[in-house]
């Protein structure tokens, strides 16, 4: 029983950074698609933000969210260029 409890407990350990990296994934995505609506961007701008927030959202999904939160940051990166 106690091999058990510890084996648990560390499963438990292994699965919290996956857990806080989804945390900061959709947030990430809805602050960006938020300044995108109100950002003065060129249309090639537009849509490398647009296809990045919608690969984030993709790859998050697919529960690559550490991919998400990279592409979310990139396309946070352009929205603050302009």
């Amino acid at each position: 029983m106690k091999k058990i409890m510890i084996l648990s407990g560390l499963l438990g350990l292994l699965a919290l950074p996956v857990h806080s990296t989804w945390a900061k994934c959709a947030p990430l995505i809805k602050e960006a698609r938020e300044q995108l609506a109100s950002a003065k961007l060129s249309k090639s701008d537009e849509a490398k933000v647009k296809a990045l927030l919608n690969e984030a959202e993709k790859v998050s999904e697919a529960g690559n969210h550490i991919e998400g939160v990279k592409k979310a940051n990139e396309a946070l990166e352009i929205l603050k260029k302009h």
